[in-house]
């Protein structure tokens, strides 16, 4: 069973490379796909680079090249991915989203032959396959999280529809019906409060004026959840990182992000510049 993702960033400096280390142990550096939207922080360039060799499929899209057109990128590559054969399945994921499985017996897990055996469940359905649960990263508790219902779709890789933004829905409107799926994603949305402005600031700058403060406090459009933390300010969002007891934890992830040198906290901290040119130990393991 082959499985193909397909990432649509720019500039993710603390994510990136953590977010191929993961899926290339699931599925093999050479299924994963990055679309890089005119990134220019030496560290991500230099990422890229490095893990194109190890096989990574880089496509370069201009800076220019327009942001709200992502789900028609991201599907234009699925398609390719598809039309090239061999693939069983393909993934629509977003850089702070890490796939995970939630048991049948209760709790959630990382554990590679665990999440191709229920991929594997799946082999010859036409159906759009859904994501229906999100875990949300909680500040300060590496591992542990919040879990919320959430909606992504992925694909036969025979059956590939179009994605809308943010591959939440599959908008080709051709009837193949949906099928959801204990598959979850592991979340990484919490960034420290400096770090979260300025991504959001970043992702939210094609749609709104973001120098404006009246019309970002009126805004509704595509990526207005993030303001709901940038509106509250930064005491509110710190202290809503308070985990109580009970939050779930998934089995085997920071062992395995120890095995594969990723930093839990690596959404949690700033890249200092002396790292940027100096791929992570990882990357020879």
């Amino acid at each position: 069973m082959r499985v193909g993702c397909v990432l649509m960033q720019k500039n993710e400096v603390n994510a990136l490379e953590p977010w191929l280390l993961y899926h290339a142990h699931l599925f093999g550096m050479e299924n994963l796909c990055v679309i890089d939207h005119g990134s220019t922080h030496p560290k991500v360039l230099n990422t890229l680079a490095w893990y194109e060799h190890e096989g990574l499929q880089v496509v370069r899209l201009p800076a220019a090249a327009d942001y709200q057109r992502k789900g028609e990128f991201v599907t234009e590559q699925l398609q390719a991915m598809a039309t090239r054969g061999g693939y069983d399945f393909l993934l629509p994921i977003d850089c702070d989203e890490f796939l995970a499985l939630r048991r049948e017996e209760g709790g959630f897990t990382c554990v590679r032959e665990e999440i191709l055996a229920c991929l594997r469940a799946y082999v010859g359905r036409a159906e759009t396959l859904e994501i229906k649960q999100n875990l949300l990263n909680i500040l300060g508790h590496p591992g542990r999280f919040w879990v919320f219902p959430y909606q992504k779709v992925f694909f036969p890789a025979a059956h590939v529809g179009v994605v809308d933004h943010g591959s939440h829905t599959d908008v080709s409107g051709r009837g193949n019906g949906l099928l959801e799926t204990p598959l979850v994603y592991l979340h990484f949305h919490h960034k420290s409060w400096t770090e979260q402005v300025k991504a959001g600031t970043e992702k939210l700058r094609p749609f709104v004026n973001v120098d404006d403060p009246a019309a970002m406090e009126a805004f509704k459009g595509i990526g207005w959840h993030l303001l709901v933390h940038m509106n509250a300010g930064e005491e509110v969002y710190n202290g809503m990182m308070n985990a109580p007891p009970g939050q779930p934890e998934v089995s085997g992830l920071l062992e395995l992000f120890d095995k594969l040198g990723i930093d839990p906290l690596f959404f949690e901290q700033t890249v200092p510049p002396e790292t940027w040119l100096s791929p992570s130990s990882s990357m020879n393991t």
